[in-house]
């Protein structure tokens, strides 16, 4: 047994390396290689490079570092071809049903019930005239350009972090100071108050010493008198004894006033307050965690089943000097660094709003932009119709402030709402709801009806409302289309635009009622409602929750945007 485990020490593991360390496999061992020598051609592991480098000190080594300059070993499958999940394989296919690159093992595996499995040499004919493909560079080229501002911003931030942390501790310092200066008074007012007292007390006792010495003075030097004048005869004795009389009297008289106080002290009663209200502030103020970019928005604040309440709103006007007519918005949603963008319908424009409501930058669509959705990052997908089947999703990406059409993916349906949930866009035709890939490719149809106005996923992707304009109806589906619930309600004429929060709270505009509402989670009951044409919403068409500034903006066919505040 022991031979065994000696030669099996000695063959090396039998794990599967990108690399092998040359020598140690000329010894029969696998050992991973951690360094490639250009002149050499050859792989080393730690221990061996070592004496590679005592024989050739001119020779140039690269490390893990710099791996992708590490020329493959024959036989070995390149880099780019290597199957992630079976480094021995190459990627030979595709499987469409999955729309996910695959080596015979991964088939094998896990797509042997697939029915489309095609070979990545007749899928991949005619990719470099492909416009996608074409326009890859520079997808990536703005893609690391976002990656490196977002560092960049990153650093800038942790700066500001730590001049902030220095401010924060000086305005603690500073209040501290003024702490201890308001202590310090208080110590030297009581303690003066506290040398008065003594002092009175004091000289009240040293008058009260004085008079008793005086009066014991008095009483010897009359005794004396007295019993000098023994021989004198009687007339002296009488007078010493009346005037004698007189001061016993009086001496009485001053132990009975002085005995009237037994002792002087003096007694101290803090206020306990002070103590109290000190132990009850466990820090100098409170601190915010302000981050734009939190996973959990500050909708989390609050439950999933609070009741919202309206705390006024405000009004923006988003028309600027290039449109021809009145603003219809009908698509709003919110960046991760707090930007809004909308959609105007009616003067075909997309438009992006700075932290305060003002529009700082648009551009323009070939025909009428409908919904969107936000992707991920600062890009969001804009529906984009011709009031025919020509219809297409132009995916906008904001950089330096700028909205730039990045890529267009072509449907064979009409394109009136978009949601975005994993790896997959969810896309409305106003009579069906279809899945896609977020390369466009169709995966299904989910749900089918007459009217498929908007749609919202909540957060966990397991449910999916839409809004039925014509029947006046909130839809509430699963995610595989089965229909929950069907909801109604007297202010729900013309259910419109569907928005819901990361926290599951559901929201929705009604273009004929003229309402903005709460509903429950299930799609079952109305909870609030929350605007109506006296706030100042007027055929609202799209609604969206801010969780910066936990207020709802609401637009529709007017030249304002309607910000309330929700409390």
């Amino acid at each position: 047994m022991a031979s065994k485990f000696e030669s099996s020490i000695q063959r090396g593991c039998d794990f599967i390396h990108d690399f092998a360390c040359s020598p140690c496999e000329e010894d029969g061992l696998n050992t991973e290689a951690q360094h490639f020598c250009n002149l050499c051609t050859k792989y080393y592991c730690d221990i061996c490079v070592t004496k590679h480098n005592g024989l050739y000190k001119r020779h140039s080594v690269l490390d893990r570092k710099d791996v992708k300059k590490w020329a493959a070993p024959p036989g070995m499958v390149d880099v780019l071809e290597r199957c992630e999940r079976h480094p021995g394989e190459a990627l030979k296919l595709v499987c469409g049903d999955h729309d996910q690159l695959c080596c015979h093992v991964c088939v094998a595996v896990d797509h042997r019930n697939c029915s489309s499995i095609q070979h990545i040499p007749d899928v991949a004919k005619g990719i470099r005239k492909d416009p996608e493909f074409r326009q890859l560079p520079q997808r990536v080229a703005v893609l690391r350009k976002q990656i490196e501002d977002m560092i960049n911003d990153r650093k800038k931030n942790s700066a500001s972090l730590r001049k902030t942390r220095t401010t924060i501790v000086d305005e603690i310092k500073a209040t501290r100071k003024k702490i201890n200066d308001i202590l310090d008074k208080m110590v030297k007012t009581t303690v003066h108050d506290l040398d008065r007292l003594v002092a009175d007390q004091e000289l009240s006792i040293q008058k009260d010493m004085e008079s008793c010495t005086q009066m014991d003075d008095e009483l010897k030097n009359i005794i004396y008198d007295i019993q000098s004048k023994d021989s004198s005869g009687e007339p002296p004795l009488y007078i010493g004894f009346r005037k004698c009389e007189e001061i016993i009297k009086q001496a009485n008289e001053l132990l009975q006033n002085m005995s009237s106080v037994v002792k002087y002290e003096i007694t101290f009663r803090k206020h306990n307050e002070i103590e109290d209200n000190l132990c009850s502030v466990t820090t100098f103020g409170e601190l915010n965690d302000s981050n734009v970019f939190c996973k959990q928005p500050r909708t989390s604040l609050f439950p999933r089943d609070h009741v919202f309440a309206t705390n006024g709103y405000k009004k923006y006007n988003v028309k600027i000097s290039s449109d021809k007519g009145k603003c219809d918005i009908r698509g709003i949603c919110e960046l991760p660094g707090g930007e809004i963008i909308i959609t105007d319908y009616n003067n075909m424009t997309v438009k992006l709003l700075d932290q305060e409501y003002r529009v700082v930058n648009h551009c323009d669509v070939p025909k009428y932009p409908f919904d969107m959705c936000h992707i991920g990052g600062n890009e969001v997908a804009v529906c984009v119709n011709n009031n025919d089947n020509r219809c297409e999703l132009h995916v906008i990406n904001i950089t330096k402030g700028k909205l730039v059409t990045t890529r267009k993916l072509s449907l064979f349906h009409r394109c009136f709402s978009a949601a975005h949930h994993g790896n997959n866009l969810y896309i409305s035709s106003n009579t069906a709801l279809y899945v896609y890939t977020m390369t466009g490719k169709l995966i299904e149809k989910l749900y089918e009806d007459k009217s498929v106005m908007r749609i919202a996923i909540s957060n966990d992707g397991k449910t999916i409302y839409t809004t039925n304009l014509s029947k006046n109806q909130l839809i509430t589906l699963d995610n595989l289309g089965n229909k929950l619930a069907t909801f109604t309600d007297p202010d729900l004429l013309g259910s419109w635009g569907v928005h819901v929060t990361t926290a599951g709270h559901v929201f929705v505009c009604c273009y004929n009622s003229n309402t903005v509402l709460q509903v429950d989670k299930d799609g079952k009951t109305k909870l609030a409602t929350l605007a109506r044409r006296q706030d100042g919403v007027y055929t609202p068409q799209a609604v969206f929750f801010s969780s910066r500034t936990s207020s709802m903006v609401v637009g529709g066919w007017k030249d304002t945007l309607r910000v309330i505040n929700v409390r």
